[in-house]
């Protein structure tokens, strides 16, 4: 019964480890999935480098994000990702 036990544990704790619950975004091709806690701003034409957000701007911490993959940066009027030297 004790083996029983045990087993049972390990495999509970194996569950736990291997299925963290870490939420993933569903990202279209040319982005990835980012989880910022606190928040972060997506580069963008205007400030290419992952930054804070604006002041006032909160979100919670457990909903992933998509930006743009490396090294393109998020055009804000089309909200596509492009290089910097063919932002709008």
């Amino acid at each position: 019964m004790k083996n029983i036990l045990v087993l049972l544990f390990v495999a509970v704790m194996a569950y736990c480890v291997a299925g963290q619950g870490i939420p993933i975004a569903n990202c279209p091709p040319g982005e990835h999935s980012v989880l910022y806690c606190p928040r972060q701003a997506e580069p963008s034409c205007d400030n290419p480098k992952v930054h804070d957000p604006p002041a006032g701007v909160f979100g919670a911490c457990d909903i992933p994000d998509c930006f743009c993959d490396v090294p393109t940066v998020r055009d804000v009027k089309t909200k596509k990702c492009v290089l910097l030297s063919e932002c709008s």
